[in-house]
């Protein structure tokens, strides 16, 4: 196959998922494809939507790697100052049930938002992440939560995919590798889709103890059928 013309259709495919999404303006962002990474380029209003352009360009069969050089500006006339966007991260992280809000603190510096503390499970430190990232007024989140319980172990980390994915569980599993190292985990193996995948990272995300998670997944190729002899 034309490897020129497998980039461009890559290329097609992903602009083709990033402007079928309402959420996305994808005439602010430009897609390049080379050697086999897609990247994702331009200028956007919100840290919203550049995550949101990030999950659906990922969600496209063919992508495996990809690197998000969006740029986050936001309207002046609608950007908070750095004093009422932390109060309103406050206000946020106190109201979501998922969250510890009393173990995380939150800085805020020219709409860089910084999360420090301690989280039970490296699910919740995510969901503290997720629910600052929507707010206007928030140009970039670092999560530098850390996950305060006993480390991991394989199993733990096996017994969270299984329960997740249900069924299809043992087939996935046993095709992945845990690696566990103090706190942090790093899944190798390969998985049959990029639903898959994300799937398969979010459950292990649930496992107690991970304070990183190293997603080094890698997804089969459609393999056509042999040949009959």
């Amino acid at each position: 196959m034309d490897r020129d013309a497998e980039t461009e259709r890559l290329r097609h495919r992903v602009g083709a998922a990033l402007s079928d999404d309402e959420l996305i303006d994808e005439s602010q962002i430009d897609v390049e494809v080379a050697n086999g990474v897609v990247t994702l380029v331009g200028t956007v209003g919100s840290y919203a939507e550049k995550l949101i352009a990030q999950h659906v360009s990922q969600r496209v069969d063919g992508v495996h790697d990809l690197a998000n050089a969006i740029e986050v500006k936001p309207a002046s006339d609608m950007r908070p100052s750095d004093d009422e966007l932390l109060a309103i991260l406050e206000q946020v992280l106190a109201w979501d049930a998922l969250v510890p809000e009393q173990h995380i603190e939150v800085s805020v510096a020219d709409g860089l938002v910084a999360l420090t503390g301690r989280c039970p499970t490296r699910a919740q430190a995510r969901e503290a992440e997720r629910a600052v990232s929507h707010l206007c007024g928030v140009r970039a989140v670092l999560n530098r939560i850390e996950v305060a319980t006993t480390p991991p172990t394989p199993n733990d980390v096996r017994t969270a995919i299984v329960q997740a994915l249900g069924r299809r569980a043992a087939h996935s599993a046993s095709r992945i590798d845990v690696v566990v190292d103090g706190s942090t985990v790093t899944l190798r193996g390969s998985v049959q889709s990029p639903a898959e995948r994300t799937a398969v990272v979010g459950a292990a995300g649930h496992a107690p103890g991970i304070s990183q998670l190293r997603d080094e997944l890698s997804i089969e190729a459609d393999r056509p059928p042999s040949p009959e002899p």
